[in-house]
């Protein structure tokens, strides 16, 4: 596989619009479906997130391997070898599940994929891993955001597909997030999608016609709407609050979980998502990232680390290379937030 340096995110492809557009559809359809079994398992459990049954001491639930179940299943269909990395795996699922969370996800997954599954054949998908010669590689990440998803708040089913290690496709379905963002009230769930030879579009989850999306091309920072996450373990808010006060940025600061960022500004509604480093130590996963950059970059944006390197997908589940992640409306924003960080870390 080439290397960060040969050919990073967000560097057009060569045309492959039969393949492409047949992963892109095998992927949306997937991501529709996943997307419907999260609302199920939230339909049927409890109101107050501490009372939803959490398989362990991890904040993953039975939608999460659901999830994942539904989109493996299409991808080993569908394309058998392509190579897949995924957040989850059936041994965990195994070992906590109880009879009752058995019963629930072979019913769900059932219904979902429009057949019945046994537990073992719903495992089988979670751990579907395809082969190891292609050029495709899936990153799944079945809930972005757990935590949102169990406070029925922001999360989404992330599904990106690498093409010699570069992000290529990306899907994003989020259920809670409004059809129009400026009608919060509004409408609720979308599938951002876009790669291959299509620009990022958004499409509801209940119906409707899919519309392309742009970022915004606001240029006066002091209207610039910065996105961060809401846990603070995931990032340095003192970081992202400096940034904007000393950049003159002035649009507001709003916390999401999950993927949902990169739609958002995808979409227009922020110009600026920064994730920075929690500790030295620390490297993003690779399918916390592979979907959103698509989704972003397709309809405009820009996405690097901290240090203006593009993220390097090639060496594994991590993004080993890579100093924090920083997505923008564009090149115009990129810069001014590089520049910025750039002089914080030379004081």
């Amino acid at each position: 596989m080439p290397g960060a340096g040969d050919r990073g995110a967000g560097l057009d492809l060569p045309p492959m619009s039969a393949e492409a557009d047949r992963i892109l559809e095998v992927a949306r359809e997937a991501g529709r479906r996943a997307a419907a079994l999260c609302r199920a398992v939230l339909a049927e459990a409890p109101a107050e997130p501490d009372a939803m049954a959490k398989l362990g001491k991890e904040p993953v639930t039975v939608a999460d391997y659901g999830s994942q179940a539904v989109i493996l299943d299409a991808v080993a269909a569908a394309f058998p070898d392509h190579a897949v990395i995924s957040e989850e795996g059936a041994e965990h699922l195994r070992e906590n599940v109880g009879e009752a969370g058995s019963d629930q996800i072979v019913r769900l997954v059932s219904e979902v994929l429009e057949r019945p599954l046994t537990f073992e054949e719903v495992c089988e998908a979670i751990d579907h891993e395809g082969g190891a010669g292609s050029p495709w590689t899936w990153t799944i990440d079945p809930i972005d955001g757990t935590k949102g998803f169990l406070r029925r708040d922001q999360y989404a089913v992330a599904i990106g597909v690498l093409h010699e290690g570069v992000p290529a496709i990306g899907v994003l379905a989020c259920p809670n997030l409004p059809v129009d963002l400026d009608r919060p009230d509004g409408p609720r769930g979308v599938l951002f999608w876009g790669g291959g030879g299509h620009p990022t579009h958004l499409e509801p989850l209940d119906g409707g016609a899919p519309r392309e999306v742009r970022v915004s091309g606001e240029t006066d920072p002091a209207k610039w709407r910065v996105l961060g996450s809401v846990e603070s373990s995931h990032g340095d808010p003192k970081l992202v609050l400096e940034m904007m006060e000393r950049a003159g940025v002035g649009g507001g600061f709003v916390r999401y979980d999950s993927q949902v960022k990169y739609g958002v500004v995808a979409a227009g509604g922020a110009e600026i998502y920064v994730r920075p480093r929690s500790r030295p130590d620390y490297r993003e996963n690779v399918w916390d990232h592979a979907a959103g950059v698509v989704v972003c970059e397709r309809a405009g944006g820009k996405v690097t680390d901290l240090d203006g390197r593009p993220l390097d997908f090639t060496r594994g589940k991590k993004l080993t290379d890579n100093r924090g992640v920083l997505a923008t409306a564009g090149e115009h924003v990129h810069e001014k937030v590089l520049a910025f960080l750039a002089a914080r870390d030379g004081n």
